[in-house]
């Protein structure tokens, strides 16, 4: 699988939470994943908070820090922090939100102690607060420790887009090529192996392994008076002639095998072992198990270079002689 990296926003108020940041930023960076901040131009005026939204529109997690302090006031009154966050909420990032869980506790020089920004700052910590679920804080370690869990449970549990290098990309790309080409061949695959399995459809009259058939043929005859070769025919299922067939068709052969298929069905019998088929019940048998697709036919190349028919199982075939011949528990 190809390494993903995700790059976190964090946000904050910047000088009472200096540390907390770096903290922050660094177990991101353990993490092997890309940190983005404003830790050299804290959000002070219009245009710089329009770079941070196209830094934030970048980035798949935003993570937010929330201390004692509001932070630096917009003209309309809301605070550079506050901006960042409402924006990545309306974008759709997923956010991570660690709020200090004792805001009473905190000093004095990190805390804002005129009334009108502690009221902003606890409008702002119910914001966040509300509709999502939040982790409190009140320590550096705890922070950096729940910091540390959220990040690890979140790129598992909420994976985002991620980047990744531009040549395991390529690599990756072709990857799906290749799973998107595999998946094609077994589907086709498929859909093959099952019209193999369903001959019949085109000629529902066809006669099955289990009708019988009458096979002309001519048999070695001696005699005082020299040898001669007498016509005779017998009567046989599809099956004998199948099995005595397949048992010879391990590697492609020539149509001459089905003599030997019915050589075995004589023996088998107790008939007279035939010396030669007739030309039309041979062919009619190869059209017949090929018409039941248990076996198909292909033009090549002979071992004397000379081009010839060759005949193979098909996998109905090989199905359907495994089956007939397999050993089966007795019913007793």
């Amino acid at each position: 699988m190809v390494d993903k990296k995700y790059q976190v926003f964090v946000s904050s108020t910047f000088r009472d939470l200096v540390e907390e940041r770096q903290d922050t930023i660094r177990n991101i960076l353990d993490l092997n994943h890309i940190p983005a901040g404003m830790e050299l131009f804290p959000a002070a005026d219009v245009e710089q908070l329009t770079y941070i939204k196209k830094v934030i529109d970048e980035c798949d997690y935003y993570l937010l820090i929330v201390g004692g302090r509001y932070g630096s006031l917009d003209a309309e009154g809301i605070s550079f922090t506050e901006r960042e966050y409402d924006y990545a909420v309306e974008t759709g990032k997923f956010v991570i939100a660690f709020v200090h869980g004792e805001p009473g506790a905190i000093s004095v020089q990190n805390s804002d102690v005129k009334p009108k920004l502690a009221a902003s700052l606890n409008a702002f910590r119910e914001k966040v607060m509300s509709g999502r679920l939040v982790r409190q804080w009140t320590n550096r370690q705890d922070l950096q420790l729940a910091v540390l869990k959220s990040l690890m449970h979140s790129f598992t549990a909420y994976p985002q887009t991620g980047w990744i290098r531009g040549n395991a990309a390529a690599n990756q790309e072709t990857l799906e090529q290749a799973n998107a080409a595999l998946q094609e061949n077994v589907r086709l695959r498929a859909e093959l192996a099952k019209m193999r399995a369903e001959p019949t459809e085109r000629f529902p009259d066809i006669a099955d392994l289990d009708d019988e058939v009458v096979i002309r043929y001519s048999y070695k005859y001696k005699s005082s008076s020299g040898i001669r070769y007498p016509d005779t025919n017998a009567k046989f299922t599809w099956r004998e002639l199948f099995l005595g067939l397949a048992s010879n068709l391990s590697t492609p052969r020539t149509e001459g095998i089905i003599l030997d298929a019915l050589t075995m069905a004589t023996e088998q019998k107790g008939e007279r072992t035939p010396f030669r088929i007739n030309s039309t019940d041979r062919a009619t048998i190869k059209i017949q198990f090929i018409a039941l697709g248990l076996i198909s036919a292909r033009v090549s190349k002979t071992t004397d270079g000379k081009m010839a028919e060759f005949l193979t199982l098909t996998e109905r075939g090989q199905q359907v002689y495994i089956s007939n011949k397999v050993v089966r528990k007795d019913k007793d």
